[in-house]
């Protein structure tokens, strides 16, 4: 069995613990005074549907780092949506190019085109770098063979 490396969320999930308490700080002031200076109208629902839209945005957030799995090996990588019931394989040979967007001490954009002209982007990774250059040596190697 290969070694399997994996993409990995846990800056991203870092950042998250710390914006979120801000965000919903700053929602519940605005709800306040929402509620305390537009008198009539629909508020309280618009509160309440704002309200479950951050929350939902959240949730939304933390299920694709949680789920979102890029996992590769010597020869190939896969791709596991938490959409999706299958899990997509893709061969190195069948890169035409990866781009990394981001610094290695904060979460990146990893994008993949393929051959075939489809395009694969992985967000909030932390190792998009290693996942680039892992590739990249092993498509030297098998070129040069």
């Amino acid at each position: 069995m290969e070694k399997q490396t994996q993409l990995t969320h846990e800056k991203h999930l870092n950042h998250l613990v710390r914006v979120v308490p801000l965000l919903c700080l700053a929602y519940g002031m605005q709800s306040y005074m929402m509620m305390s200076f537009a008198k009539g109208g629909p508020t309280g629902t618009l509160v309440l549907l704002l309200g479950l839209s951050l929350a939902m945005s959240v949730m939304a957030l933390v299920t694709y780092d949680n789920h979102y799995v890029v996992k590769w090996q010597e020869d190939l990588f896969f791709v596991k949506t938490p959409w999706s019931w299958k899990t997509q394989q893709f061969k190195r040979q069948d890169i035409q190019s990866i781009e990394v967007i981001g610094e290695v001490d904060e979460f990146q954009t990893v994008i993949v085109k393929l051959n075939s002209k489809k395009r694969l982007t992985f967000y909030f990774v932390d190792n998009g770098h290693d996942f680039k250059k892992s590739m990249e040596s092993s498509q030297e190697f098998s070129r040069a063979a």
